[in-house]
């Protein structure tokens, strides 16, 4: 079991996900919001990961990146980028996401199996 800080500000993708990955056996925190977030980074027991929306109103999640890794508390947090609305491929940082496993197919069993890879 994972503790996963899960960022997403769409309510009903960030509650179906937090959802199926209860299901999976995960402790799920949410956040609506990069500042929300970084709050719970703060204020809760250490993550194993953290799952950002790469589209976040007023800083998107590579932003959120950032302010994390300059966080001595969650600077080595494993972070998996995930949106249900970026069917395309998209770049964070120069790194291309275009693995059409990230994208396509069964992306909340996808997500399940790298937070797993992830946390152990």
């Amino acid at each position: 079991m994972a503790r996963v800080l899960l960022i997403d500000d769409d309510a009903a993708i960030r509650e179906t996900t937090a959802i199926r990955l209860q299901i999976g056996g995960h402790h799920v925190i949410t956040a609506a919001s990069p500042r929300e977030a970084l709050s719970m980074a703060a204020d809760h027991p250490r993550f194993d990961v953290a799952v950002l929306d790469l589209h976040l109103p007023r800083q998107d999640g590579d932003e959120l990146l950032d302010l994390l890794r300059a966080n001595r508390a969650t600077a080595g947090l494993p972070v998996v980028f995930y949106s249900a609305n970026a069917p395309h491929a998209t770049s964070v940082h120069g790194l291309s996401l275009a693995d059409t496993g990230l994208t396509s197919g069964r992306p909340l069993n996808n997500l399940l199996a790298t937070i797993d890879c992830l946390s152990h």
